[in-house]
C-alpha cells in the first residue's frame, strides 16, 4: 500500500498485516460467508481478544516489533504480560504544533475530505451521510462545507489517541455494529457506518462544535473512552484494543484550514503518515479571537 511519509518528505510501500487473509475473505465468495456468520461478528472480537490479553500471547511481541521496526524508545514501558499489554502502550507525546494549530489526535494515516452541504461525503468509492456516520443523534446543521479528518490506525501504530484541544465533553454515544477491517480491501462495505462505534460531541476552546467518531475494526476487542467531562491539549481521551481502527474528526464549516501539503494528497487519494501532537491544519481566521 502507498502512502506519503511526510516527515521524511517521500511516498513509500507499507506492509498490511494479514493481507493475504484479509484478501480471501474480502475477494472470495467464501469468504464473505465466513466474514458475515463469524469474522465481522463480536463474539471473533472477543475470542481473539481474550488470546491476546493472555500471557500465551507474548511470544508475538518480539517477532511484531522487528517485523514492523517499531520504535520503542518512546514506550513508557518494557515488560508486557500479553500482547494486548503490548498493542495497547504508551507512549510519550508532545505537541509539535503552535496554539492556533490543530494537532493530530493519534498516529496514523490521515485524510481529509469535504463535507458537502447535503452533509454527507465520499470516503473511498463510498458516499456516506452525517445521519449514517453519527447514528443520527447529534445535531449536524453547521456541519454542512466542513471537513473531515480520518486517521486510519495501522497495527503497528501506538492505538491510544489523546484530546485535540481544551474543552468539554458534552455527550458521547456509543453505536453497536459489526467489525469490518478499515483497509482499502473492504471498501464495497461502507464500513464506516456499519461498524462499532463512539461518537462524541466535544466542545473545543478553539475549533468550536467537533464531533469525534472512534470505529472499531476486525479484531478489535474493545473501545475504551476514559470518563472525562473536562479535559486539555494532549489529555488522552482513549485507546483501542488489538486490531487496526479509526478516528474521524467532524469540523463545521469554516473552523479549519488542512496543511496544503496533506490536502494536496487527499485530493489524489493518497494518505499521509502523521504523529500524535502533529500539525495537519489551523483554526481559521473567523475563529480566532
Amino acid at each position: 500500500m502507498r502512502v506519503y511519509d511526510r516527515a521524511a518528505g517521500q511516498y513509500r510501500e507499507e506492509k498490511e498485516y494479514g493481507g493475504k487473509s484479509l484478501k480471501f475473505l474480502y475477494s472470495t465468495a467464501i469468504g464473505r460467508v465466513l466474514l458475515k456468520i463469524f469474522f465481522c461478528r463480536g463474539i471473533y472480537s472477543k475470542l481473539n481478544g481474550a488470546f491476546m490479553k493472555s500471557p500465551l500471547s507474548v511470544y508475538k511481541i518480539r517477532p511484531f516489533i522487528e517485523k514492523y521496526g517499531i520504535d520503542m524508545s518512546r514506550c513508557e514501558q518494557t515488560d508486557f504480560k500479553s500482547f494486548d499489554d503490548f498493542f495497547t502502550r504508551k507512549c510519550a507525546v508532545e505537541a509539535d504544533c503552535p496554539e492556533d494549530g490543530l494537532m493530530a489526535p493519534c498516529c496514523g494515516r490521515l485524510t481529509v475530505y469535504p463535507i458537502n452541504e447535503s452533509l454527507a461525503l465520499k470516503i473511498k468509492g463510498s458516499v456516506y451521510t452525517l445521519a449514517e456516520l453519527t447514528g443520527g443523534g447529534f445535531d449536524l446543521s453547521d456541519y454542512g462545507g466542513g471537513s473531515c479528518f480520518l486517521y486510519r490506525l495501522a497495527v503497528e501504530d501506538c492505538h491510544r489517541y489523546v484530546f485535540f484541544d481544551d474543552g468539554e465533553v458534552v455527550r458521547s454515544e456509543e453505536i453497536k455494529g459489526v467489525l469490518h477491517t478499515v483497509r482499502p480491501v473492504s471498501e464495497r462495505f461502507r464500513v464506516f457506518s456499519r461498524n462499532h462505534r463512539v461518537c462524541t460531541l466535544l466542545r473545543t476552546k478553539r475549533f468550536g462544535d467537533v464531533i469525534q467518531i472512534e470505529v472499531g475494526a476486525l479484531q478489535v476487542g474493545k473501545i475504551t473512552n476514559h470518563a472525562v467531562k473536562t479535559f486539555s491539549r494532549l489529555d488522552e481521551k482513549g485507546f483501542f484494543s488489538f486490531g487496526g481502527s479509526t478516528v474521524i474528526q467532524l469540523f463545521k464549516g469554516s473552523a479549519v484550514s488542512v496543511d496544503g501539503d496533506i490536502q494536496s494528497c487527499s485530493e489524489r487519494g493518497v494518505e499521509v503518515l502523521v504523529k500524535t501532537g502533529e500539525r495537519v491544519g489551523e483554526r481559521t481566521k473567523c475563529l480566532k479571537d
